[in-house]
C-alpha cells in the first residue's frame, strides 16, 4: 500500500530506478490537500472512503546538483524504501512513456 510508505518520505532522499541506478532526490511530497478541496466545494475522496484513481506525487530533482528536469512521480511506484533511498518499481527508460516528466492535471488537488 502506497500510504506506508508518506511517513517514510522525506526531501533529499534519493531515488533510484528498478535497476538501483539514481534518478535524483526528492524535493517535495505533494499530498491531497483536503481542506483546500473542501474549501473548492469537491469532496475529498479520503473524506468519503473512496479509492481516489489519482495519486499522492513526490517531485524529484534530477541531473547533477538537481539542475536538471523534474519528475513528478506516483507515490505508488514505490517498490522500497531503505536507509539508502528510494526504490521504484520501473526503469528509468519507462519513465517518459509513463508520463513522470509532465505535471498531472490533478496537481493543482495537491499540496
Amino acid at each position: 500500500m502506497p500510504e506506508r510508505y508518506l511517513a517514510q518520505l522525506k526531501p533529499d532522499m534519493d531515488v533510484s530506478d528498478v535497476t538501483g541506478k539514481k534518478v535524483g532526490t526528492i524535493a517535495h511530497i505533494y499530498r491531497y490537500a483536503d481542506a483546500a478541496i473542501a474549501a473548492s466545494g469537491a469532496t475529498s475522496p479520503a473524506a468519503i472512503g473512496e479509492w481516489s484513481p489519482y495519486d499522492e506525487l513526490m517531485e524529484v530533482k534530477t541531473g547533477f546538483l538537481g539542475l536538471g528536469s523534474h519528475l513528478y512521480i506516483p507515490i505508488s511506484a514505490i517498490q522500497e524504501i531503505l536507509n539508502e533511498g528510494v526504490f521504484l518499481s520501473k526503469s528509468q527508460e519507462a519513465f517518459e512513456g509513463l508520463g513522470w516528466h509532465n505535471k498531472p492535471a490533478y496537481f493543482d488537488q495537491l499540496q
